[in-house]
């Protein structure tokens, strides 16, 4: 088994703040970070702290050359990532006292992934090989569409939400993950309940994980629904939590038919994630992670 993660590269320009900037105001940041980043390659590193053959697709301009480099030092195959005339995806993110963040994203190379490179891409994966995927890319559909008649599992992870997603046939994805947020937007429900409801009727073969934030997870499928309790711990910065909860379930959870442990391993490097600051510098070790002990909420 091979996981393939076709995902968004994005360099990342941190902007630690007292609070985050509101309308109409001018703010002044304590310090101003540049680091690797994008939903994609953060979802790789996390992925790579468990499994051993991660390999990343996915676009960058000639100014984000150092991110191909940073992805190899984490152990992942970067041999199908290629450079675009586009420069590289952007995000300005701010990061406020509270550990709380706020996120705005220049696509760049990310949309500039065409049919013939996703086909040339995906010839070397096989039936139940794993692709993974985002939303922070140009082609989606296709992909999804592509990935399916290959028999590959598609883990999907819809963020951001785009009128895009309206498109995309969940019944070729095998695994969904989303936030509260998400889960509602999708199904056009206003109660978790109504949403798995929906899910199910919908879509039965769908398996689906629903991240809660302070509440937990649920996992959710035809047949079952197993829930996870949040870790007590002192927030840094949230920003790659949620992309360190899929990573780290993701991969056990293809190798591990135990959803409760899935659940809570996934939740552990999600919660110690938090405490550092940073994307995809503060996603934890195998290590850290078997070693933590926290307090359930």
């Amino acid at each position: 088994m091979k996981i393939i993660n076709f995902g968004s590269l994005n360099i990342d320009i941190f902007f630690r703040v007292n609070h985050i900037v509101r309308p109409g105001e001018t703010i002044s940041a304590q310090s101003i970070e540049k680091r690797a980043g994008g939903k994609g390659l953060n979802q790789s590193v996390a992925l790579a702290k468990v499994f051993d053959k991660v390999y990343h697709a996915g676009s960058i301009g000639m100014d984000g050359a150092f991110l191909k480099d940073y992805l190899t030092g984490e152990g992942i195959d970067t041999r199908f990532i290629r450079e675009s005339d586009i420069p590289t995806g952007n995000a300005i993110i701010q990061v406020d006292d509270k550990g709380e963040n706020s996120i705005v994203l220049y696509k760049g190379a990310n949309f500039d992934n065409d049919k013939e490179y996703i086909d040339e891409v995906l010839s070397n994966f096989d039936k139940n090989d794993i692709l993974i995927l985002q939303n922070e890319i140009n082609n989606m559909d296709y992909i999804i569409k592509k990935g399916s008649e290959k028999e590959m599992k598609l883990v999907l992870n819809p963020s951001p939400i785009t009128d895009e997603i309206k498109n995309f046939d969940f019944n070729k994805i095998d695994l969904l993950l989303v936030n509260e947020t998400e889960a509602k937007e999708i199904s056009k429900c206003d109660d978790i309940e109504k949403c798995i409801d929906y899910f199910r009727e919908n879509y039965p073969n769908l398996k689906i994980v629903i991240t809660l934030g302070e509440r937990g997870s649920i996992f959710v499928s035809k047949d079952s629904k197993v829930c996870q309790n949040a870790y007590k711990v002192e927030a840094v910065d949230s920003t790659g939590a949620g992309d360190t909860f899929t990573g780290f379930f993701v991969a056990e959870f293809y190798q591990n038919n135990d959803i409760k442990k899935c659940l809570e391993f996934a939740t552990k490097a999600s919660a110690l994630s938090v405490t550092k600051q940073g994307a995809s510098i503060s996603i934890p070790s195998m290590k850290e992670v078997e070693k933590f002990n926290g307090d359930i909420l």
